[in-house]
Formats: C-alpha cells, structure tokens, sequence
C-alpha cells in the first residue's frame, strides 16, 4: 500500500454532515479548523437531492487542501416514503464522478419497531445495495438494533461496504471483517463507559478499521457535550492509538491506507480485501 504522502500525520473523517443546518452559518470555519488539524480527507454524507447538490456547490467552491469526497443515498427513515422519481434521480446522481460511495444506506429497527417497515427498510437496502454494484461504487452502511439483518444482507455482496458507527460486538466485528466489512468508530467510543466499542477496537482486524465523527452528533471526549465537528477527528484517532498500543502517526497511517483500500474498490484489490 502506498504511503500516505499527504501530510506525515493526516487524519481521516470518513463520515460527516458537513451540509447540515448546524453548519450553515460557520461552515468555512469549521472547514479551516480541519487544515489546521491535519483532517486532510473527508467524506460530505447527504441524505436526500437537495442536500447532495449543496455539497456539490461546495466542492466547486472549496479550494483548499482538504480532500471532500460526497456519498448520497436514500436513508432508512424514508424506506415508506421515497418514491420512484427519488430513486430516478439518485440513480442519475451516482453516476456522477464526483459521488465516491452510495450512502448512508441500511436498516434502523431502534426507532421503528413494526416488522413492515423493517421489510421495507430492506427492501430499500437492497435497491442501493444493487445500485452500487451497478455503478461499482462501495456502501457506507447506518445499521442500529439491526446487526444480524445487515450481516445477512451483506453476506456474499460482491462490492465494499463500510459499517458507519459501528456499535456492535467484537465477535460480530470480527464477522463481518472475514466478508471484508469495514468498521468505522467515533466520538462514543472515548467516552468511559464504552468497554464494548474499545473492546472492538482492541481486538478486530486492524485492517478494517477506520474513524469518523458522524458530526455534529457525538463529539469525543475531551469537548463532548459541544457541536462535533471533523477537526476532532484526532482526539478519536489518538484513543483509537491508545488501545492498539501504537503511537497516533502510526495509527493514523494505518487509517489512511484502510481507507485508501475502500475507496480504491474494485480497482485495486489488496492482501486484506
């Protein structure tokens, strides 16, 4: 794997709602703290069109050195509404060069109970699951009380899929890296009472791991409790370090090239993949 030539320390946001309304007024600030972080890569989440077009303005505009990279999908709390024409245009929208992954797609049963609406969920899953195949684009996956659903979804998927927020066992971790899912962790995982998440990132196959914020949600320790943002990307990282008994550059390197792996697909193949 190529060595990170960025920077010698750049961090990576693999998930963020940089377009949303908490951002709107500071979002340039927000983006200057992450250069002065060293948060050089990012993935922009949208989760419908309107929002993907914003962030497409955004990448015209933007011209520093912060690599964005943009994922639209059809999120799981629309798996009742959305209608054809929403799948039209997330079909046309994919296809663009500039959209690198099909997401935040997958299944929430915390929120929604009924099991018509979690065969819906699937359902959904699936279509965009199918897209991205079509379009060989990989998945970033949202997947709350609903590890063994997902497992079984992705269980001989031909294309890369990535666990956003990963919030289950380590067992199940280790599952899902033997069918070549990555699992990315976040703020929740620096807060104290969070043995299982530190388990996880003790003990999964440190080739499939990768950070996020999932901001404005979840801001680490030490500045919880505030508006998260990509420039604490490295407060993650350095726990992340802590618990696999690494120095931060050497993690954030391992980081980097994970992530560089996922994105690569189905381009290039690797000895982890």
């Amino acid at each position: 794997m190529e060595k990170n030539t960025t920077h010698p320390n750049t961090f990576i946001d693999t998930h963020c709602h940089l377009m949303g309304e908490e951002y709107d007024q500071d979002r340039f600030e927000v983006v200057k703290r992450m250069e002065q972080r060293n948060v050089l890569d990012a993935m922009i989440i949208t989760l419908d069109d309107e929002e993907t077009q914003q962030a497409l303005d955004f990448l015209t505009e933007y011209k520093g050195p912060v690599q964005f990279r943009i994922a639209a999908g059809i999120f799981v709390d629309q798996a009742t509404t959305y209608t054809e024409e929403d799948f039209a245009k997330l079909e046309k929208r994919v296809k663009d060069p500039r959209i690198s992954c099909v997401g935040e797609i997958g299944l929430d049963y915390y929120w929604e109970k009924d099991p018509a609406v979690h065969q819906a969920q699937k359902r959904l899953f699936q279509r965009q699951m199918d897209l991205a195949l079509q379009v060989q684009k990989p998945i970033l996956i949202h997947s709350r009380e609903a590890m063994q659903d997902t497992y079984d979804m992705l269980e001989g998927y031909q294309g890369r899929a990535l666990l956003h927020c990963y919030a289950g066992s380590l067992e199940m971790a280790e599952r899902f890296n033997k069918i070549g899912v990555y699992c990315a962790l976040g703020g929740a995982l620096t807060f104290k009472n969070n043995r299982v998440g530190n388990r996880v990132v003790e003990g999964m196959d440190v080739h499939y791991l990768l950070s996020e914020t999932d901001s404005p949600y979840m801001s680490p320790v030490p500045v919880r409790g505030t508006r998260n943002e990509p420039s604490n990307i490295p407060y993650i990282v350095e726990h992340m370090a802590s618990l696999r008994k690494v120095s931060t550059e050497e993690m954030a390197q391992t980081i980097y090239e994970n992530w560089m792996r996922f994105l690569d697909w189905p381009q290039v193949e690797s000895m982890h993949a």
